[in-house]
């Protein structure tokens, strides 16, 4: 053959070959045109009924990765193996089919399949295509080992047929094995927990001083729980179970281990909140009795709280962005809760003002009684008729308040009105043999009292008394009025004084020689009177005297 006629048939061949280059050029392009496409071909063709690795491999980006292709193929099976031992189930929908996707948190050409807990694993566009990318590639090797760290598989050819017989799509052998797991998990759990325990009760004893027999019974189930959990959860991947398998299990183990971890937070919330109970018990004032419980409340409310959000993130759920959309609402939130909001914030204005205590009395916001109990949102206030009544903490906050209860003494004044046909010195007898009576009884201050006659009514003489009794307490204080009101009344029997009220009367009355009229009594024995009636008195009565008991209740003391 000539040279001419060897150039003309690989010219022909050439043009012949081209199209079937660019065809699969354009396949190649096609099957990694996005990164669902992308991902779609790299499971897809390592299905059990479609097992083409050498076709899922295509779109991986191999550039510092393994060259042989045996070696590249078994990067694409390991890391599908990564995500069936650790449940993580592919949703093709999920993922963009846009070739122009730009992740929208680092700005970049990339799209990560699980990004809070395989931040490692994903597609990136390299010139026309998308890739798995390189760092996934790299990344395998580990992320392959820390699955699977028990090599159960290599184990497992050894045994004999029946055991690699399949149920339910899963051999026998991983069946029998998942009950192992169990039954281990559990074993090792019950190890640890007393191991824990140990270690938890002398820290415990060092920080708070005791340690609570009941709190250990049932911070033991607890303990139980969590370290069952975290053991099954290492174990159960290296089962190679099918990843709807391994998915419903592994999510089923990280339930139970947040809640269990939530229950031994509490528990440890309830220990220290017990302590501190005892401490307060032993103070004098109340309000630490009442401030205990709520700070026990709000402290077990926050751990469910964050308790719900580690639920939710070891469930795969995107807690970032369920607190983004929280937070969208929030004002919607703040505005229909405003109330509660500002009694809440009164609380806090009570128990750091401290203006009351339990058990005080109190008048406030128009109520008048003891606080029986400070809230969050509210204070209950028992009134005199023995009803409860519950002021918002706001309204207190912003409210004038009488504490009774803080009273070193209760005051005590009336007018004491006396006939006009009293003569000044009965008046003056009258109001010295007052001041005495003041002095000699045991319920009053001493220090501090007014006694005078204060102004002319129109029907009697006007005595003015103001005295404070030295107790806070009402039952004393009445028990001080009955006594000085007896002696008073002996008092104005013994000068001779009367007391008033509204009349009108016309007097005709005979004048002596010297134009007024006579006095009832002898000026000199009021002096006497006087002093008998003060301090060590003949007539002074300290104590007044009960003239029958049979009127008490049996059980009165």
């Amino acid at each position: 053959m000539s040279h001419r006629a060897l150039l003309l048939t690989l010219f022909v061949l050439a043009l012949a070959l081209t199209p079937l280059t660019a065809a699969a050029s354009a396949q190649s392009n096609n099957l990694c045109s996005s990164p669902r496409v992308a991902v779609q071909t790299w499971i897809d063709h390592l299905q059990q009924d479609n097992f083409r690795p050498n076709e899922s491999i295509r779109c991986f980006d191999f550039r510092a990765g393994p060259s042989d292709k045996g070696d590249q193929e078994t990067v694409a099976r390991n890391l599908l193996a990564v995500l069936d031992g650790q449940g993580k189930f592919v949703v093709y929908n999920r993922i963009p089919l846009k070739s122009d996707y730009v992740d929208p948190a680092s700005k970049l050409p990339r799209y990560v399949l699980f990004p809070g807990t395989l931040p490692e694993l994903y597609v990136e566009r390299s010139g026309q295509r998308w890739l798995i990318s390189a760092e996934t590639v790299a990344s395998t090797d580990s992320l392959f080992r820390s699955t699977f760290n028990i090599p159960l598989e290599r184990w497992a050819r050894s045994l004999p047929l029946s055991l690699q017989h399949e149920v339910l799509g899963v051999a026998t052998w991983k069946l029998i094995g998942l009950v192992l797991i169990v039954l281990l998990s559990s074993l090792l759990g019950k190890l640890l927990e007393f191991l824990f325990i140990g270690g938890a009760r002398s820290l415990i004893q060092r920080l708070l001083g005791s340690w609570d027999g009941a709190f250990e019974r049932q911070l033991l189930r607890r303990v139980n729980l969590l370290f069952t959990a975290i053991i099954a959860t290492w174990l159960v991947p290296n089962l190679a179970l099918p990843v709807r398998f391994n998915q419903a299990l592994l999510l089923a183990a990280k339930l139970v281990l947040s809640i269990a971890s939530v229950l031994i937070v509490t528990a440890l919330i309830d220990l220290a909140f017990n302590s501190w109970q005892r401490l307060a018990d032993n103070t004098d004032t109340k309000m630490d009795d009442q401030l205990i419980p709520l700070l026990r409340r709000a402290a077990k409310t926050i751990a469910y709280i964050v308790g719900f959000l580690f639920v939710l993130q070891n469930m795969d759920i995107d807690v970032g962005s369920l607190l983004a959309g929280l937070g969208i609402g929030g004002l919607a939130f703040a505005l229909a809760a405003k109330d509660t909001l500002a009694n809440l914030f009164g609380s806090l204005t009570i128990f750091t003002d401290r203006p009351f205590q339990i058990g005080d009395y109190v008048s406030v916001a128009g109520v008048e009684g003891s606080v029986e109990e400070v809230g969050f949102r509210s204070t209950r206030v028992r009134t005199a008729t023995d009803s409860v009544v519950t002021i918002p903490n706001n309204s207190i906050a912003n409210s004038t308040i009488d504490n009774l209860g803080k009273r070193r003494c209760r005051r005590y004044k009336t007018n004491l009105g006396l006939s006009y046909d009293a003569s000044p010195e009965q008046i003056e007898a009258f109001v010295e043999g007052l001041r005495a009576s003041i002095l000699a009884s045991p319920y009053t201050q001493k220090h501090r009292f007014n006694v005078g006659l204060h102004s002319f009514g129109a029907s009697e003489l006007l005595i003015f008394v103001n005295l404070y009794f030295d107790t806070a307490d009402f039952a004393e204080e009445l028990e001080g009025r009955h006594h000085l009101h007896l002696e008073w009344l002996r008092l104005a029997d013994r000068i001779g004084v009367s007391f008033a009220f509204p009349t009108q009367t016309i007097h005709v009355d005979t004048l002596g020689p010297q134009g007024r009229a006579p006095l009832p009594a002898q000026p000199e024995s009021f002096a006497s009177v006087v002093r008998s009636f003060g301090p060590g008195g003949e007539l002074s009565t300290p104590k007044t005297p009960e003239f029958t008991e049979e009127f008490w209740p049996e059980d009165a003391t």
